[in-house]
């Protein structure tokens, strides 16, 4: 019986094309499901995220001072953490009040903030606005501490005075507000330098 030896060779060589092909597209694609799973797991925790709070929109809250003065805020969005049940997350948010001194308005507007219920705190951040008769302030952060009676204004701090005759343009690390007497007090963190004054046309 006579063995062709170069048709054995080829006979293996198609078998063991067979094989590598079965390898590549068929038995790898099954071993990578966990990656796959991987992700659906990353879904499904996303989901959960989403329902674990309480979400609304166009909403309004009010606060008093300890003198029972009301403060109101209002939000485009606003949401509650099920962990977080003290916290109120805000987007879009506009605050007022009116001063005790001389009855004037004073408004707050910043792209996002947080009310604390247990400490009745509201603290303002990105592109605060804060704007009186007698001043207009722009800051990166403000507090609202309504049980003090105080405003706290910090981050890139410049207030522009708005009274009549003064026309100056101050800029400094923080700012407080005093609720109750409207006085503005302009600081430096650090002591060794001072609050800088231009004027302005």
């Amino acid at each position: 019986m006579n063995i062709n030896l170069g048709k054995i060779i080829q006979i293996t060589l198609i078998i063991l094309s067979f094989i590598l092909l079965f390898y590549t597209y068929y038995y790898l694609p099954k071993q990578n499901k966990g990656s796959i799973k991987v992700e659906t797991k990353e879904e499904i925790k996303t989901v959960e995220e989403i329902k674990s709070k309480n979400t609304f929109k166009n909403t309004e809250y009010i606060n008093t001072d300890k003198e029972g003065k009301k403060y109101t805020t209002q939000a485009k969005e606003s949401y509650i953490l099920q962990n977080e049940p003290d916290l109120i997350y805000l987007n879009g948010v506009y605050s007022f009040t009116t001063l005790k001194k001389d009855n004037t308005l004073i408004e707050i507007r910043s792209k996002k903030a947080l009310i604390n219920k247990k400490t009745n705190e509201t603290t303002y951040e990105n592109q605060v606005v804060i704007n009186n008769k007698s001043y207009k302030i722009t800051s990166n952060i403000a507090k609202h501490l309504s049980q003090k009676n105080l405003i706290v204004i910090d981050g890139n701090v410049v207030m522009k005075d708005l009274t009549d005759g003064l026309s100056h343009i101050v800029y400094c690390d923080t700012v407080e507000i005093d609720t109750t007497t409207n006085n503005a007090v302009a600081f430096m963190k650090d002591k060794n330098k001072k609050v800088l004054a231009e004027k302005y046309k």
